[in-house]
């Protein structure tokens, strides 16, 4: 029963009303599993129950998923791959080869408002331990929530009534991160409890823990060509051809410390037999009060500067010429400081009244949901500079090619920034500049996102006694969104700079512990600016007529085109329904199931956004409706006892990021050229024509071996605006710069002037691209315990997964399309072994390299991340009948994240995060 396993997730799909095959529930029911085996074979009994395809992954024995972070567990199911480039631990994921921006997420079936900013859901701002089990419902069907092409996210919240009656458990948790040397103090207590003869049921959990973690990073910025005229000997050397070298280079930490804290909470009441009725809750809280970025750089790209190589050439499939290694004097050196604190809040109510009788099922549904993510950065840089007579600064730099430990970067004078003194004068926007030549940068921005998400829906499920309709269910649902973006930049005007001085340079706090040494030649003469000093020295700031203060207490620069595009609001008003038939029956002797449904999505588009034309702010309201057909037809036949065959289409669709396209129109530019940025108001959700084929061999209780492939043919990408009409309009498009006309591949004014020339005009925009894109994908596991073998190896158990992607078709800019941060191979080897006192499991990830987008999403790679294996462990041990200890180990290979363009002897850029180690005590009643 649901209320005996403390694992149950009492939510079914809306969809799934079907019920495996009566001989594997006869087999199943003799079998009794805990912990870690318990996990899985609930993962796929929910598999296996499914008329489309699904995976996912249940919480294990004692309450908890042992990896780092939501995103970190979801990796562990084919074709998930976590996104190592979203830095704090964020925890987006790809789906089936696609951004995480294409997948919904869902909450016991129910639509969330997203706490997103730039990119998609961070799950890693969520405590993994509120959470039962995540499903992946690859094949959605006409009741599925929309707005998913990859597929849906699901996680899943046990409800009350499903839960064990007066149960209690609460677990201390330590975690260590070996690159800080830091213990992050955490845990988490759950209580559940039945009223009224087990009518009434209530819990609440909730899960907490420390944050303190940082990521080291190299980063090779520009690759530049030596100058001629500055580097010894050149013809002689070099000859008359180029020769590129790293020229900008950054060595920097990123530190996030704070803290985060989840709860879900509910009640559930069984009026009747019939009728029920439930509301829950769910909260989350990631507070990184203390964030920040430590950064020295090292560029050579002025004409001053002087570089003698010291390497040897080479040679690359780009037809350029390289050298990794040299020495260098009259440089640019920066010490950077960046204060970069963040907040990620979401919380949802979701209340339901659900009816059954013996031929009718009604479940009415409301929810609310609102999200916010804020980023507010301040940045602070020392700056020295080359000068003609030479700045005293030399060094060496090497890239160290393929294999990073061989980065090395030295710099003298030590220390190799420091101060001399002002006055210091205006010279930009973020800069001033003293008589020495010194640049002192204030600069940093602030993004802040809002989502609420109102919605309701009533679904009615008629049943019939027919051998081959099951029911047919019908539903209407409406939602309201409403989505805020504001962007906020900083600037130097009004600063105290009379107050610059040598105390605000100091040296990095990681100087001498950076990349957990496994870089021995870094640069330790590192110097950076005291931030807390900083802010003291220059606030509070002079403020004048008519400006305005950013959350970090600076000017804000409202004539930055980032600004004006990033301020907007977005409502859309959503009106669904949906009709779906349920089939089953037999056909030759096989038992059929199916879902064939269609779904009609009714959007009203509303955005308001701050126009910034030509500097001057203009408040612009733009309505825009739509409407999506989404037919689906799934089927499901069990072959035999043991063998299904599932096969789907389903037509699904997605709307943009938000501030992926805004809205804004920003005018910018003067004297002789003028940009347009044009607002993206025209822009149509993506759609997707899918196909789904799986074979599952259920081979014994608890076991599995499945093959499933995929097809997405993806239509109306974003892609860069080509038409000339709209890149040069003759009406001069409301642009304010006059009629306008085409000269060869020059737009120009045709009344504006300067200097005699024609003012230039170059606008830019994107809409829904023509070409479309298949993604093909396919995905294999097995899973097995092998609790037939004699003695202690009965214990035993594992899983393996592979997964397959490629892409087809042609980008918007006219490129082969890519997988942007999608690896075409991933694997994940797991292996177990469980007795009545301990368990312990043992894990490997692996993705093959993959490209990463030089410009929108399936667009041309300019870079690579090279392949990567982790490596994680975790178990417990039962101590006592409800007492038990747990460990955990991530990262134990201690694997790096590696970038580079086309080959990796031209290195871009180097993470390393280390190993993180957590151990635990949980009492159960």
């Amino acid at each position: 029963m649901a209320g005996d396993d403390p694992n149950a997730v009492d939510t079914v799909r809306a969809s799934e009303a079907s019920s495996p095959p009566q001989e594997q529930q006869a087999v199943d029911s003799d079998i009794v599993v805990t912990g870690i085996r318990q996990s899985y074979a609930n993962a796929l009994a929910t598999k296996r129950n499914a008329v489309g395809v699904t995976d996912g992954i249940s919480s294990d024995g004692i309450g908890r998923f042992p990896d780092l972070n939501v995103g970190e567990a979801l990796q562990r199911i084919p074709g998930v791959q976590i996104n190592r480039e979203a830095e704090s631990r964020d925890a987006t994921i790809n789906l089936r080869g696609l951004p995480g921006t294409y997948a919904r997420t869902t909450f016991n079936g129910n639509t969330f408002a997203d706490p997103i900013l730039d990119g998609s859901s961070p799950l890693g701002a969520f405590e993994s331990d509120i959470f039962s089990a995540f499903v992946i419902v690859k094949s959605p069907s006409a009741a599925d929530q929309s707005g998913g092409i990859s597929g849906n996210v699901d996680l899943q919240i046990q409800r009350a009534l499903a839960r064990k009656d007066g149960a209690f458990s609460a677990k201390l948790m330590g975690g260590y991160e070996e690159l800080t040397d830091k213990f992050n103090p955490g845990g988490s207590a759950s209580y559940s409890k039945h009223f009224l003869n087990h009518t009434l049921g209530f819990y609440v959990t909730g899960a907490y823990s420390k944050q303190n973690f940082r990521r080291d990073s190299i980063s090779f910025n520009q690759y530049t060509p030596l100058s001629a005229t500055t580097t010894p000997n050149y013809t002689a050397r070099f000859g008359t051809g180029s020769v590129l070298i790293p020229s900008d280079i950054r060595q920097f930490t990123k530190t996030n410390k704070g803290d985060r804290f989840s709860m879900a909470s509910g009640v559930e009441w069984a009026a009747t037999d019939r009728l029920t009725f439930g509301l829950n809750g769910i909260y989350t809280q990631r507070n990184y009060k203390d964030a920040t970025t430590l950064l020295s750089e090292y560029d050579v790209r002025d004409a001053r500067a002087v570089v003698n190589p010291t390497g040897e050439t080479f040679k690359l499939d780009d037809g350029n010429t390289y050298i990794n290694r040299y020495d260098f004097r009259n440089a640019s050196v920066f010490g950077s400081s960046r204060s970069e604190p963040s907040m990620v809040r979401a919380l949802g109510l979701y209340g339901d009244i659900g009816y059954k009788s013996d031929d009718l099922r009604i479940l009415n549904t409301f929810s609310f949901s609102d999200a916010r993510n804020s980023v507010v950065q301040t940045q602070f840089d020392y700056r020295k500079l080359p000068s003609a007579t030479g700045n005293g600064i030399s060094g060496s730099i090497a890239s160290g090619g393929r294999d990073i430990s061989d980065y090395a970067a030295s710099i003298t004078p030590s220390p190799a920034i420091t101060y001399t003194p002002g006055p210091w004068s205006v010279i930009s926007a973020n800069e001033l500049r003293n008589p020495q030549g010194d640049v002192f940068i204030v600069a940093g921005s602030e993004g802040v996102a809002k989502n609420r998400l109102y919605a309701g829906q009533s679904d009615v499920e008629r049943y019939f006694t027919s051998d081959f309709i099951k029911s047919v269910q019908v539903g209407v649902r409406a939602e309201q969104t409403k989505f805020s973006s504001q962007q906020f930049r900083s600037t130097v005007f009004g600063v105290q700079s009379q107050n610059i001085s040598q105390s605000l340079i100091i040296n990095s706090p990681f100087a001498n512990d950076f990349f957990g040494k496994k870089v021995a030649g870094y640069n330790s003469n590192w110097q950076v600016v005291d931030i807390a000093a900083a802010n003291a020295a220059l606030k509070p700031v002079t403020v004048g007529p008519g400006q305005t203060l950013t959350a970090n207490g600076y000017i804000n620069n409202t004539a930055d085109g980032g600004v004006g595009q990033l301020n907007f609001d977005l409502n859309n008003d959503i009106i669904s329904t949906y009709g779906m038939a349920k089939l089953e029956g037999q056909l030759g002797g096989i038992r059929l199931r199916s879902n064939i449904g269609l779904r009609y999505e009714h959007t009203r588009n509303e955005t308001v956004s701050t126009q910034y034309l030509l500097g001057a702010p203009t408040t612009v309201r733009q309505i825009k409706k739509y409407g999506e057909w989404m037919p689906s037809a799934l089927i499901a036949a069990d072959l035999t006892e043991k063998l299904v065959l599932r096969g789907a289409y389903y037509r699904s669709f997605v709307r943009p990021q938000p501030r992926q396209v805004s809205p804004s129109t920003v005018i910018s530019g003067s004297g002789a050229s003028f940009n347009v940025a044009l607002g993206n108001t025209d822009i149509e959700p993506f759609t997707a024509d899918s196909f789904d084929v799986s074979l599952e061999f259920y081979n014994r209780p608890g076991g599995n071996v499945s093959l499933a492939v995929f097809s997405k043919r993806i239509s109306g990408l974003i892609g860069p605006i080509t038409d000339r009409s709209l890149l040069c309009p003759t009406d001069g498009g409301s642009f304010g710069l006059g009629p306008l006309r085409l000269v060869g591949d020059s737009c120009q004014s045709t009344t504006r002037v300067f200097n005699g020339q024609p003012v230039q005009v170059v606008v830019s925009g994107n809409v829904n691209a023509s070409s479309p894109v298949t993604v093909r994908g396919l995905e294999f596991s097995v899973q097995q315990n092998l609790d037939f073998l004699p003695g202690v190896l009965s214990g035993l158990g594992g899983a393996f997964n592979y997964s397959l992607t490629d892409v087809s078709g042609t980008a918007s800019n006219g490129t082969e399309a890519i997988l942007p941060g999608v690896s075409r191979h991933t694997a994940n080897f797991i292996g177990y072994y469980e007795a009545k006192q301990f368990g312990v499991r043992v894990t490997y990830n692996y993705r093959s390299k993959y490209d990463l987008a030089a410009g929108g999403s399936f667009a041309g790679a300019a870079r690579q991340v090279k392949q990567r294996g982790q490596l994680d462990a975790s178990g417990s041990i039962n101590i006592a009948d409800n007492i038990s200890l747990t460990a955990d180990a991530f990262n134990l290979t201690n694997a790096e994240r590696i970038e580079f363009e086309n080959s990796e002897l031209k290195p871009r850029r180097a993470d390393f995060d280390g190993r993180t180690y957590q151990v635990g005590v949980r009492v159960a009643f």
